[in-house]
């Protein structure tokens, strides 16, 4: 099978991980793919092309052309989120840079399906235009929902004013959002859903879109895995110590905000916090409100950080947004326990595991009591919780990308086979 990816393979989260790991395994089980990357999601980083490529995963050759004409997103800018939504008002219009960035594409390879690895309407828009040309149909993979029928996301409860401006545009925006989902069903573009949890598609309530028009929806189980080979090393349920991680992108949606007052509210417990900044303001007002007991290591090598975090005794992870948390599969996998908000993405993915405490969102008491509960832990009990059938169970259903791939690959075909 040809299979034409549209993704961002160059954004640190757990998206991209998915994405890389997908994309690689479908190439092991024998498809041809290319990676189409939209110029307004190009990065300068080729070392990620390169590995790709080692794997056997094609990459547009346009990419190429475009990072030598400098060209590189800001997807994190105001101009990004307005173009983001209200370009795809028009999904027939296409600067001609994109169209280049498509022709391209469509001339290296005939694809039997187009896979849009991102819930986001713009890509839906990318991948409109190369199912007109190519006749090949499309699939959407979901992490996030691609809309709501809520007031916007909540931000206004995390950062304010500037929160509740965000979640206003969002309300009319999930409104032009779904209408391009609905416009790429009508036209018989859009013949198949993905979804990496049941949380996507709860918060948007796409399934009764897919049933209305008769498009399949499929909830990927296993949705994402972990480094087994790399992670095992690693594990540790013996020599636990009594300090706390978080570590996730450095953003509010992940709880950054809450993190200094759980900090503060856990003394003398040590708090080790990893990750990156998406801006120096937000770096600088993280700092200017930590307390002592908190110590920043920022982004660092990968066995560092897994390191630390099977030393650790409890991973907190006050997230807002998320799909499917690779952090609390990951610290679940190093023998870490985890204390995370009640949001669909946990609830679904972890209820049930005694290693993963659940507390009410936005409730940062009740995250720090149960922290502290894990703390003081007696380590056979600790253990005990760990080694739980249950859990040992999620585990192993999680370990393999591979696992992932191949219920990629047999929805693809089935939608693939239905042209």
């Amino acid at each position: 099978m040809e299979i034409l990816a549209v993704a961002n393979i160059f954004n640190l989260s757990g998206v991209s991980v998915h994405i890389n790991n997908v994309l690689r395994e479908l190439v092991k089980l024998g498809n041809e793919v290319e990676v189409l990357v939209p110029s307004f999601l190009v990065s300068n980083k080729i070392e990620v092309l390169k590995e790709l490529e080692r794997n056997g995963v094609k990459v547009n050759s346009f990419t190429y052309d475009l990072i030598n004409r400098g060209v590189v997103g800001k997807t994190s800018s105001y101009s990004y989120f307005l173009f983001s939504h209200l370009s795809t008002l028009e999904m027939s219009r296409i600067s001609s840079i994109e169209l280049n960035n498509i022709q391209n594409a469509l001339k290296e390879m005939k694809p039997d399906i187009i896979y849009d690895m991102h819930e986001d309407p713009i890509t839906l828009k990318i991948s409109y235009i190369a199912s007109k040309m190519s006749g090949a149909p499309i699939v959407k993979l979901l992490h996030d929902e691609p809309f709501r029928f809520s007031f916007g996301r909540g931000y206004r409860k995390i950062t304010g004013f500037q929160g509740f401006v965000y979640d206003t545009l969002m309300y009319f925006f999930y409104k032009f959002d779904r209408r391009a989902y609905m416009k790429a069903i009508r036209d018989g573009k859009l013949r198949g859903v993905l979804a990496v949890s049941e949380a996507p598609v709860y918060l948007s309530k796409i399934d009764r879109l897919c049933e209305r028009f008769g498009v399949p929806l499929k909830v990927l189980k296993p949705g994402n895995a972990y480094n087994y080979d790399l992670i095992s090393k690693y594990r540790n349920l013996e020599n636990k110590q009594d300090f706390a991680v978080f570590f996730a992108r450095l953003v509010p949606q992940k709880g950054i905000r809450e993190l200094p007052k759980i900090a503060k509210l856990l003394e003398p417990y040590k708090v080790i916090v990893f990750g990156k900044f998406a801006n120096k303001s937000e770096e600088t007002r993280f700092l200017n409100s930590i307390s002592s007991n908190v110590e920043y290591r920022g982004y660092r090598p990968i066995d560092e950080l897994y390191s630390t975090v099977a030393k650790a005794k409890v991973v907190i992870y006050p997230s807002h947004q998320d799909g499917f948390s690779l952090v609390v599969l990951d610290s679940l996998a190093l023998g870490t326990s985890v204390v995370a908000y009640d949001i669909p993405a946990i609830r679904f993915v972890y209820n049930g595991l005694e290693p993963v405490k659940i507390v009410k969102e936005y409730d940062i008491n009740g995250m720090v009591m149960k922290a502290r509960s894990i703390l003081q832990q007696d380590l056979s009990k600790y253990k005990a919780y760990h080694e739980d059938e249950k859990v040992k169970e999620f585990l192993n259903l999680h370990k393999s990308w591979e696992a992932v791939a191949r219920q990629t690959e047999e929805f693809l075909r089935k939608i693939a086979s239905m042209k």
